[in-house]
């Protein structure tokens, strides 16, 4: 927004500038009074447009410009915001459904993931290879979904704007998978090792979960 006005000042400029330039000339060649003859207006016209029709095709062009970048950021966030939607929705469903590994006895058969994930982390049950390798996996997911919303983030922090936002929209975004998902990661961080959930992910993606789930300032 605050380019489409500055594109809009210069334009008023350079018009100013023209015109002033041209009653310039007229006051040092001795043209105090208003014309009424025809051919100095006339005159005055072709002047004006082969200066101030160039600007505004320049700024005609740098609008077009404008709406088709903001069409393909509008684009991008739809696309961003479907992808995180579609992965949100999996994890969920990850979360919630029974567990079917006997590795934990026929006892946990059954029930949510969720409890079981509680259970380990709780030290009620001892975690072992299999079970860490079924977590290590989810929150490789994890990984992968707050990689997504950083982006998300970093893309909603560029919507034109008159006004200083101060990355609210942002905090809020973040605010709002923190409140869905850190405890549980965190759970799951507990029962694998943080050494091992950092080698299982990318350094991107350990550091968008850094920002997104624990807060690390964006560089």
């Amino acid at each position: 927004m605050k380019k489409v006005q500055k594109a809009f000042w210069g334009f008023g400029i350079v018009s100013a500038i023209a015109v002033a330039c041209y009653l310039t000339r007229m006051y040092t060649a001795g043209n105090f009074a208003i014309s009424s003859d025809n051919q100095d207006w006339g005159g005055f016209g072709s002047y004006i447009a082969g200066i101030v029709a160039p600007a505004a095709s320049l700024l005609a062009a740098y609008m077009v410009y404008i709406a088709v970048s903001s069409t393909g950021h509008e684009l991008k966030l739809t696309l961003t915001r479907e992808a995180i939607e579609r992965l949100d929705n999996q994890l969920e469903l990850q979360l919630n459904q029974p567990f079917y590994n006997d590795c934990h006895g026929d006892g946990y058969l059954g029930l949510p993931l969720k409890t079981v994930i509680t259970d380990l982390s709780n030290k009620n049950i001892q975690a072992n290879e299999t079970s860490q390798v079924i977590f290590l996996a989810l929150l490789h997911n994890f990984a992968i979904l707050t990689n997504s919303i950083r982006h998300y983030i970093d893309l909603s922090n560029e919507i034109p704007t008159t006004q200083k936002n101060d990355n609210w929209l942002g905090d809020l975004e973040k605010f709002y998978w923190v409140s869905k998902y850190l405890g549980t990661c965190n759970r799951m961080i507990k029962i694998v090792g943080q050494e091992a959930f950092n080698a299982k992910i990318s350094v991107e993606q350990l550091n968008s979960f850094e920002i997104v789930m624990r807060g690390k300032q964006m560089a």
